[in-house]
């Protein structure tokens, strides 16, 4: 995760502040297991990963329902979506 903060250079100009947050996740090995011959660790990390993007969908889901506004959203269901939960809209 990267955090960037940009500012004025002048130094006694009070400016406004930018602030962003750039998140790189690898989601390497959620390919189908019986199709790549995955076994042991890499079939595991395979399942947790598809299992992690299993989350962010219902997450999304529920966050763009405007039918379920207000709704529980289940971010701590995974990682993934922990790591996500201000970028998809999460206090």
């Amino acid at each position: 995760q990267i955090n960037i903060e940009r500012r004025s250079r002048v130094k006694d100009i009070k400016g406004d502040v930018y602030q962003a947050k750039l998140g790189l996740i690898d989601l390497a090995g959620s390919e189908r297991a019986a199709a790549t011959d995955n076994r042991g660790m890499r079939m595991l990390e395979g399942a947790n990963i598809n299992r992690s993007l299993l989350s962010l969908g219902n997450c999304i889901n529920i966050l763009s329902d405007p039918n379920k506004k207000g709704a529980f959203v289940p971010y701590r269901d995974s990682k993934l979506t922990r790591l996500l939960k201000d970028s998809l809209g999460g206090n």
